[in-house]
């Protein structure tokens, strides 16, 4: 058996997971602390609970982390949202949870490792996450590109909009998240509304039908399934985006296949137009014919993803 930590930007998922990756147990709490180390206790205390019954078969555990990491370290470089900066992640988990194969890793970078291990995902291809931000990860030749200093992948801080830029939690303008992630998506919604009269009377009739129904990201796809013009321009214009940024890695690292992960992920249909239209304006002759697709791993790519950092360390 194996352990999986996935520290995300909004949650926290902590899991037992059987060496195939089956999950056999899970827990998962709200990412709220701004202390690393009150938010790693927490973490450690989760899981420990999570894992009990299994303690004394668990060969290893596997964390993600929300940001740029040095795997080989074990060490946190920097968590933009939590503003968490050299953080030595492993030492930390190794002692609290009396475990000493700890493995750590990048958050997406995780997922494409998963996608490798559980989802037979191929040798080349790019792992993309849309949802509170972008993240990225490439593989090539069945290897993960890391970087020199463990930034490769980073699809979310790529420019994709220079005339009508906003601004990104990174302080700079137009990049990737800032457009095309799923906090992006809600809040061009919620400006939209003030503009669009008959956006806002959809609105308004899907939240009488559904006292469940929210202004963001999922809201709006359920809008754009159901027919409204407005949420399907909105989303065809978050493909475009996604698309530039798409182009540009499959330029670079001609894969096979682009994988989408993250909530946003399952409105893949709504946004293939836009994305499709951009890869045939700026990608390479032949590379712009890569095949698109969401994760086969699903709503626990990440879990898995952790998991598969044990099992897979040569990746």
């Amino acid at each position: 058996m194996i352990g999986a930590i996935d520290i995300g930007g909004t949650k926290t998922m902590t899991a037992v997971l059987s060496d195939t990756g089956n999950i056999i147990e899970s827990r998962y709490f709200p990412t709220t602390s701004r202390d690393w180390r009150k938010h790693f206790q927490e973490t450690a205390d989760t899981f420990l609970d999570c894992a009990k019954p299994y303690l004394h078969e668990i060969s290893g555990v596997g964390i993600n982390v929300p940001g740029m990491a040095d795997s080989a370290r074990g060490l946190l470089i920097y968590a933009p949202h939590q503003n968490w900066k050299n953080i030595p992640v492993a030492d930390y988990f190794r002692n609290a949870l009396s475990i000493s194969k700890i493995k750590v890793e990048n958050d997406v970078n995780s997922c494409a490792i998963g996608e490798i291990v559980f989802g037979g995902g191929g040798t080349d291809f790019l792992w993309i996450t849309i949802s509170t931000g972008n993240g990225g990860a490439i593989v090539s030749n069945g290897k993960l590109i890391r970087g020199s200093t463990h930034c490769a992948g980073e699809f979310g801080h790529l420019k994709v909009e220079y005339t009508n830029p906003r601004i990104c939690s990174c302080g700079q303008l137009g990049c990737l998240e800032s457009q095309s992630s799923g906090t992006a998506i809600g809040q061009i919604y919620r400006e939209k509304l003030v503009q669009d009269s008959s956006l806002l009377a959809q609105t308004k009739q899907a939240e009488a039908k559904d006292p469940d129904f929210q202004r963001d990201a999922r809201g709006l796809s359920i809008l754009a399934e159901g027919g409204s013009e407005s949420a399907q321009e909105i989303f065809h214009t978050a493909g475009r985006y996604l698309g530039r940024a798409i182009s540009y890695g499959v330029n670079i690292a001609n894969p096979r296949r682009v994988y989408l992960g993250g909530g946003v992920a399952k409105s893949l249909l709504l946004l293939l137009p836009g994305i499709r239209e951009e890869l045939e304006k700026n990608a390479v002759p032949g590379a712009s014919e890569v095949e698109i697709m969401e994760t086969k791993l699903g709503y626990h790519a990440a879990l898995l993803g952790a998991g598969a950092l044990v099992l897979q360390e040569t990746i």
